[in-house]
Formats: C-alpha cells, structure tokens, sequence
C-alpha cells in the first residue's frame, strides 16, 4: 500500500474540477441569466485555487539548491522570457489579427486580464507545480496541453494549434524563470494584443 496516491487525489480532483469549469463555460453562459458574473465568478474559482494550493517546501527547497535551476534562472532571468513571450504574440497578433472589443473597453480589458491572470494561475502555478515532480518536459507538456483543450469548447477545434503554441511559450517561461508571475504579466499583454 503507498501513501503517496492519497496526496496527489486532492491535486487530481482540483485540476478536473478546474478544467471542467473551463470546459463548460459556453453551456453555462448560454444557459443564464448573467453570464459575465457566472464568468467572473469561474475566474476568480480558478484563480484562487492556483494561487492558494499549499506548495511542498521540501520540494521547492530541494528545488532551489539544485545546480540546474540556479544556472537556469541566473541565465535567463525574468526579463528574458518575458521578451520572447510578448515578442511571439506580438507576432501572432500581427499575422492572425484580432477581435476588437464589442462592449465597453473598460469592461473587456477588466475581463480579459482577469481571465489572463487566473488561467495562469491555475496552469502554470497550481498544475505546473503538481506536475513537476515529474520532470520540468511532464510540467510543460500537462499544463500546456490542458491550457489548449479548455480553449476548444470556446473558440472551436481551430484554435487547437494556436492555443498549444500558446500555452507552450507560457509554460516555457514558468520553467525558464521559475514564477508563474512571468507567464501571467505575458498573457496579460497577449490578451490586450488581441483586442486591438
């Protein structure tokens, strides 16, 4: 009998009770009557999750004396990343185009980042670190593989590619840099991008 399966059940249960959240999202806003607030309220649930998830210390200990991440964070830095993930949308944006906001700016720039910071929350901070006990390429490829399939009920099966592509440079900063701070600050910026 092991004791580990137990520990990792609440971590299992989390992330499909998040990505299921995600999934239903267009049943949910086309069945009632504020759909924004229900929006709202599915990001702000997801959001708290990812930032609230105790973390093992005696992992993120270990984590931190280890040559490789020392050497990693030191040579990229934070700025880095954060240059090659608004440089990849910036040129996403300029080949796909975008979709101008059909209501009050205000409020779609308040949605949007809201979104942008929760998503990264729940993906590259609560999922990448449930998956990282399992090598960095298990972290990157889980949370950028779940970040593309929550989209598809969305936007359609289209936007499968995009959305991989996405949710890897995403994942690729929070292993370059070691935050999720840096994969928010950059889906903050691409969300914006793509409402200009």
């Amino acid at each position: 009998m092991t004791t580990a399966a137990p520990a990792r059940t609440p971590a299992a249960v989390a992330a499909f009770g998040g990505c299921a959240a995600l999934l239903l999202r267009p049943v949910l806003l086309d069945n009632l009557t504020h759909p924004a607030l229900v929006l709202a309220i599915i990001f702000v649930a997801i959001g708290t999750l990812g930032v609230a998830w105790p973390t093992d210390p005696r992992r993120l200990l270990a984590r931190q004396v280890r040559y490789s991440d020392v050497t990693r964070q030191k040579s990229w830095g934070l700025v880095g990343p954060l240059l090659v993930g608004v440089g990849a949308f910036a040129v996403g944006r300029v080949i796909g185009g975008g979709h101008p906001p059909t209501h009050a700016i205000g409020v779609a720039l308040l949605g949007n980042t809201l979104a942008a910071v929760a998503e990264e929350a729940f993906f590259r901070r609560f999922l990448y670190g449930v998956l990282e006990p399992y090598g960095a390429g298990v972290a990157i490829a889980g949370s950028t593989v779940a970040f593309a399939v929550v989209h598809v009920t969305v936007y359609g099966a289209w936007v499968l590619p995009i959305d991989l592509g996405a949710g890897a440079i995403l994942s690729w900063q929070r292993w370059a840099t070691g935050s999720w701070a840096v994969p928010a600050l950059t889906h903050v910026i691409a969300n914006v991008l793509v409402m200009m």
